[in-house]
Order: C-alpha cells, then sequence, then structure tokens
C-alpha cells in the first residue's frame, strides 16, 4: 500500500453523519479534512467538485477525500433522499482502530489515503445497506456498541471499496477499448505507447498496466500481433508479393518484416504462404453456364463462333 503507513495506532473517528429527505437544499462550497461518501437513496441531486458538475441519482453515491472542495444543490420540487457519512484518520486512540481493515483489505484502508480525486459511481452491491445500518446505530449511541460499530464501519469500506474496483475495471475496459481501436485502424503508421496512451486518456504507465491485466502482453506485443494477424491474412488470401505484404502490415523493412513473421509463426512468409495459401482455379469445362428465371442451369459452349455469348 503506497504512501499509506497503517501502525496499530491508527484510527478513524467518525465526525458526522445524517439520513434526510431534503425536499430543497443548496450547499456553499466547502472543504474539510474528513473523507464524506453522499448516497442517493431516491430522486436526484448534483454535486459539485470545483468546476465539475455531477449529477447523481438514486443507488448512486460520491466519495470525497479530504480537503476536496464541493457543495450539494437539491432544485425545488425535486426532493432527494440521502445517507450522509464523514470520518477521518487519525494516529492515537479512536472510535474504531484501522490495522485490521488494512490488513484484510488494503484497497479499502487506501481510499482513506486518497487525494484530490473523487469516485463517483453506482451501488453494486449492498453500500446503501450497510451505510443504514451504520447510522442507525451511530444513533443509538450506546456504551458496549464500539465494536459493533467497528463491524459495521469495516462493512461500509468493504462495501466501498468493491464499488471503487469494479468502477476502475469499468474504466480501464474503456480505456482498453479505444487503445485497441486506435492501433486497428493506424496499424499502417508508426505507432508509439505515448501517442496510443494520449489517444485513450491515460498515462502510458497505466495504459501498459492494462494490457498486461486484461490481454496479458505489454503494449508492444500487441501491435505485433495485430500485424502479423494481417499479414497472415494477406499472405493466404491475395497475390501480393512478400514485400508488398510486409508494406500492408506497417512494416517498412522486408527483412524486418520477414525476421517477425519467423519469429511468430516458426516458418518465413514464403512458407506459410505455400502451406496456407487458397488457391482457386476456376473450370467450368469450357461452358457459359446461364440460370434461367426457374433456377434451371443451361450450358452455353464458349468458343470463337457464338464469341461466349
Amino acid at each position: 500500500m503506497k504512501n499509506s503507513p497503517i501502525c496499530q495506532d491508527t484510527a478513524i473517528q467518525i465526525t458526522a453523519y445524517y439520513a434526510l429527505s431534503l425536499p430543497e437544499y443548496h450547499m456553499p462550497m466547502h472543504a474539510h479534512p474528513s473523507c464524506e461518501i453522499m448516497y442517493v437513496t431516491s430522486g436526484g441531486c448534483t454535486v459539485y467538485c470545483g468546476d465539475e458538475r455531477l449529477p447523481l441519482g438514486a443507488n448512486q453515491f460520491i466519495f470525497l477525500p479530504g480537503g476536496l472542495p464541493h457543495r450539494l444543490e437539491i432544485e425545488a420540487g425535486h426532493p432527494c433522499a440521502i445517507l450522509n457519512l464523514e470520518f477521518r484518520r487519525q494516529e492515537g486512540p479512536g472510535t474504531i482502530p484501522l490495522a485490521e481493515l488494512a490488513s484484510r483489505c488494503p484497497e479499502a484502508a487506501e481510499l482513506l489515503w486518497s487525494t484530490g480525486t473523487f469516485l463517483l459511481a453506482d451501488d453494486l452491491r449492498n453500500l446503501g445497506y450497510a451505510m443504514k445500518d451504520l447510522i442507525s446505530q451511530l444513533q443509538q449511541e450506546k456504551e458496549d456498541s464500539a465494536y459493533l460499530l467497528q463491524l459495521l464501519f469495516y462493512r461500509t469500506m468493504l462495501e466501498l471499496a468493491y464499488c471503487a474496483r469494479h468502477d476502475r475495471q469499468t474504466a480501464g475496459l474503456l480505456y482498453l477499448k479505444k487503445a485497441c481501436s486506435y492501433i486497428e485502424q493506424n496499424l499502417l503508421e508508426p505507432l508509439s505507447v505515448p501517442d496510443i496512451a494520449a489517444h485513450a486518456g491515460v498515462n502510458k504507465s497505466y495504459l501498459q498496466l492494462l494490457f498486461s491485466q486484461f490481454l496479458g502482453c505489454p503494449v508492444g506485443k500487441y501491435i505485433t500481433q495485430k500485424r502479423m494477424e494481417q499479414a497472415a491474412f494477406l499472405l493466404t488470401n491475395s497475390s501480393l508479393g512478400i514485400t508488398d505484404v510486409a508494406f500492408s502490415s506497417g512494416y517498412n523493412s522486408r527483412q524486418h518484416f520477414a525476421h517477425t513473421f519467423a519469429c511468430c509463426y516458426h516458418m518465413s512468409p514464403s512458407a506459410y504462404r505455400k502451406l496456407h495459401a487458397r488457391t482457386l482455379v476456376p473450370d467450368t469445362e469450357g461452358a457459359q453456364l446461364l440460370l434461367d428465371a426457374d433456377g434451371q442451369t443451361r450450358r452455353l459452349a464458349m468458343n470463337a463462333e457464338n464469341g461466349g455469348s
């Protein structure tokens, strides 16, 4: 877990919470050191984070790290029911120790160290129920409920981490799809990882991670695979010369192309063509075959006298 040292004394202090149905609300822009989860149970609202306008509907939530300026807007005539929980980490004794959560689910603990980046997502499992149970227990204020509060907070963070993980995977697949589409559309052009990453809207390190995670190979190897697939198709289905196949597969050197092809298919391009080429030798035995309106075939001899018609 990067930049998030967890010691036995690290704890969580819940600083605010509410469960309200609001007919209208206009919050001024503000920031606070606590992390915050706003969860919409019904209706809709808008959260502004800096210059970004973020609409939320039922069963959607936003997680705001500490220090991020934000405000909530609920328009008149469009009531919204919201669950809200604010909490911050601290060193020393606190309401909820963090070490056990960090050891069992590092992703959940990492959210507490996130800075500057919000998470807006759908509730994919039971985050809403977890928050309802936690807020209900907080309202009771029983002296012997400390451990139960710990478990309910852990449950809430586990559900939050589950949604965050799925949101990253979904976003990652969208970035990956954009990158792969760009590669396939530009196979004949020089391709670089920074250019592909810029087109997909991510940095090059994250792009390499996506390719390794979902496709099992780095970006460069994927490009080579696609070019080799193009070359194999042309060798099998066209009469282009080897040099032209190389140019038509994104290579400006026949030697480089031949070496790469041999590494991929364990044979030369010529040998591959000889093994896989589909040779079609049409022969209608000296006749033209005519189909009449009923689908019947009529043979017409092709000779110098009739001129083939």
